[in-house]
């Protein structure tokens, strides 16, 4: 299946869930974890934003089943999401 069947060019989000969407939602997430896993500094500004942004797409991967078919190998991006979600324990 290719990403215009899923998301046609000139729709930019999807409501599933009660969660929307945006195209994008899992490249962000994905760049968001990058910057968490590289940064050195967990008070700077750019993990903190990283950080805050990565949590807030959570629930819109898991309305997308993401979190069934993929596992998070990182033990800390685990572990970020579980204290901000604990429902995610076992799920991850």
């Amino acid at each position: 299946m290719k990403p215009s069947a899923i998301l046609p060019g000139d729709v930019n989000h999807v409501e599933i869930n009660g969660q929307t969407l945006r195209k994008g939602s899992v490249a962000a997430f994905l760049a968001n974890v990058a910057i968490i896993e590289q940064s050195t500094d967990t008070h700077s500004e750019a993990y903190t934003a990283a950080l805050k942004d990565m949590l807030e797409l959570v629930p819109a991967l898991e309305a997308l089943s993401v979190f069934k078919h993929l596992s998070i190998r990182s033990e800390n991006i685990r572990g970020l999401i579980i204290r901000a979600y604990p429902s995610m324990t076992g799920i991850l």
